[in-house]
């Protein structure tokens, strides 16, 4: 009730960064859990975990919009189509892009998207950033240069670019958000979760056999993490400039590492301490810029 009550008093704007910051953090964790899957493929775990991640946005939307709920779906519109087809792509091609090259290159190639984000928002919405934002994503861009110089390998072609289409596809749905801000749509999330679905059943044959072991850590990877996440990203979209509401992925980015090494006893550089550092830094220097700014 304490919460609730706090929740209410904050404005949208602040809750959007505070929702941000703890998906972020939630998100992180999503490297340690795949790390621990036992025996299923890359197509099993996309399977399953599309599956508790659609059934936990439709519960979301069940509690929200209670008897209208297969209305509020089926009226889900071009731009939720769009955005959709855009977020399934992104999830499918990011787990691809995981098995087939270097961790390093994938995730440095995914931390783009805050930079083609501000890109594509100023060319097609107009939307221009705060200096304080431009400065907090160079600080943040130096961060990771520091994480990832001498890890990044040549790595697969192929594996080097479903890490781009990840980034572009995730940039493109950021973009459908902030177009379609006064529309409901939490149903995309859906749609994204059937083609994932659709995709990996047919790409199977049907053989999704799983221990009870990795279904659960599927369904901890979408019904909870990336369900909530994306539910945050949703809210938050509609009162953050589009490349603002991509910068708090830069706090996965430093912290995934920083798990793995925790408690998978996985290496972990100087460089990836001191870049994770710095982008944490400039973060944190942005919100009290911000917090100072508004009192």
């Amino acid at each position: 009730k304490i919460i609730m009550i706090i929740l209410q008093n904050l404005n949208k704007r602040t809750l959007s960064i505070i929702l941000m910051v703890l998906g972020s953090v939630i998100i992180s964790f999503n490297g340690l859990v795949l790390r621990n899957i036992e025996t299923a493929d890359n197509w099993t775990v996309i399977f399953y975990r599309a599956v508790s991640f659609s059934t936990a946005v439709f519960l979301v939307l069940l509690f929200k919009y209670r008897q209208r709920v297969f209305l509020q779906i089926t009226q889900i519109g071009p731009s939720g189509l769009l955005a959709g087809m855009c977020l399934g792509t992104a999830n499918i091609c990011f787990i691809l892009s995981m098995t087939i090259t270097t961790v390093a290159n994938t995730v440095f190639t995914i931390s783009l998207i805050p930079f083609i984000t501000a890109i594509l928002a100023l060319f097609f919405l107009k939307e221009s950033l705060k200096r304080i934002t431009i400065y907090t994503m160079i600080g943040a861009l130096v961060g990771l240069m520091i994480m990832f110089y001498g890890a990044l390998n040549s790595g697969d072609f192929l594996g080097n670019a479903l890490a781009l289409i990840t980034a572009v596809s995730f940039s493109c749905f950021t973009l459908i958000l902030r177009v379609s801000k006064n529309l409901e749509m939490l149903p995309c999330l859906i749609l994204s979760g059937l083609i994932a679905i659709t995709v990996s059943f047919v790409l199977k044959d049907g053989l999704l056999q799983i221990s009870r072991h990795d279904m659960l850590l599927c369904f901890l990877l979408g019904g909870f993490m990336s369900a909530f996440v994306n539910c945050c990203f949703i809210f938050a979209t509609k009162f953050l400039v589009a490349a603002e509401a991509t910068l708090f992925f830069f706090i996965e980015i430093a912290l995934s590492p920083i798990w793995v090494w925790l408690f998978a006893n996985e290496i972990i550089s100087r460089n990836t301490l001191v870049g994770g550092l710095l982008i944490l830094i400039s973060l944190f220097s942005r919100a009290l810029f911000l917090w100072r700014l508004e009192h």
